[in-house]
């Protein structure tokens, strides 16, 4: 079964430009504790966040906030180029921010900006500019590169008012849409697809079948994902027992709760407890 998993960055700032020429989709479904800014030069991809998908395409940019589920699979094209840009709050430069948010474009209702030519060209310019700094590796170059992020987010927050990409909105992807806001609520109860089904009238294998191709998530991935990254959350800020977190976001096992956490983040409930103290 193809797995939901929360990522670690190998250091807080990563600039990364890929071409593909062939059919892809993430293998993972995953999130982090770091903010990302994905840049589609050419191609076609559809994104999912959250609870909703959209239609990419060249010139959109996508700003994924901390801890945000998210996977892009593939449209019709096979090839696409992009670049990615993921980082920690703490890699941002504080003295250079005079005091603003630079980073309220991640919280805001709008995850993909749909940018004219004008706005392309400043956005692209900074981008390439990373690319090129990380390639050449001069002198200074990660504090410059440091420093390119503040000019983008600058940028972004110029325009995130703008107009965004739209959802991918049909009567099918509707109902998914409301089914994911239903588990994102509800995800501490007893939640099946048979239940699902009847509350949605829906059948189970169309609900199974439709879930999977607007989210590119099983019914179940998305469930446990959800519940996952709020026991995480619990085990960092509260001294609940594990026992009493797990039943708290909806899981009746014990055991099955520390496979699963284990199987989402890589370290079992109580070794991600000791690593957040630490």
């Amino acid at each position: 079964m193809e797995a939901s998993i929360k990522t670690a960055l190998p250091e807080p700032l990563l600039v990364e430009y890929r071409q593909i020429n062939q059919p892809f989709t993430m293998p993972l479904n995953h999130y982090h504790e770091a903010y990302e800014i994905y840049y589609l030069l050419s191609g076609e991809r559809y994104y999912f966040i959250t609870d909703k998908t959209y239609h990419v395409i060249p010139g959109d940019l996508v700003l994924i906030g901390l801890n945000e589920l998210h996977k892009t699979s593939q449209v019709e094209t096979s090839s696409h180029e992009r670049i990615l840009i993921n980082f920690t709050p703490e890699a941002i430069p504080c003295h250079l921010s005079e005091g603003e948010d630079l980073l309220a474009c991640f919280s805001g209702p709008n995850n993909v900006l749909r940018l004219d030519i004008a706005e392309r060209n400043k956005i692209e310019e900074i981008l390439f500019k990373m690319i090129h700094e990380k390639n050449n590796r001069a002198y200074g170059y990660q504090t410059y590169i440091k420093t390119l992020v503040v000019q983008l987010l600058i940028l972004i927050n110029r325009h995130k008012n703008q107009k965004t990409a739209p959802e991918l909105r049909h009567a099918s992807y509707e109902k998914i849409y409301d089914i994911l806001r239903f588990i994102n609520q509800h995800y501490r109860d007893d939640i099946t697809l048979d239940v699902l089904s009847k509350s949605f009238f829906i059948s189970p294998y169309h609900l199974s079948r439709t879930f999977k191709k607007v989210t590119g998530f099983s019914f179940i991935e998305y469930l446990n994902s959800i519940r996952t990254k709020e026991a995480q959350r619990l085990i960092r800020e509260t001294s609940q027992s594990i026992s009493h977190i797990a039943a708290s976001v909806g899981f009746d096992s014990l055991t099955h709760f520390g496979r699963v956490f284990k199987s989402i983040t890589g370290l079992s409930p109580s070794q991600y407890r000791k690593k957040s103290n630490c």
